[in-house]
């Protein structure tokens, strides 16, 4: 038997790469765990829907993997970032 390489796309880009160079290169944590950790880190309490929004709209980059969605952390440190800085969250 072959092994097989799974084939992502992601977002917002539009391109192609495969699930082991995502994994390899980005820690990623589900978006419930992001959303939580927005929230502790920046005192604000985002809505589950505005935090959705965000991922779906771009605001929020997040990599798609089959049928999950899993935020870089990179991503998420700089949208707290934003939000601690004042700038609109």
């Amino acid at each position: 038997m072959g092994t097989t390489t799974a084939v992502l796309q992601t977002n917002p880009g539009g391109e192609f790469t495969t699930v082991s160079e995502i994994s390899a290169t980005l820690p990623l944590i589900s978006p419930s765990n992001a959303w939580r950790i927005l929230c502790r880190r920046t005192g604000i309490p985002v809505s589950r829907a505005t935090f959705y929004r965000w991922l779906s709209n771009g605001k929020l980059y997040s990599v798609r993997l089959g049928q999950k969605i899993y935020i870089p952390v990179a991503s998420l440190d700089e949208v707290i970032r934003q939000c601690r800085a004042g700038e609109k969250c």
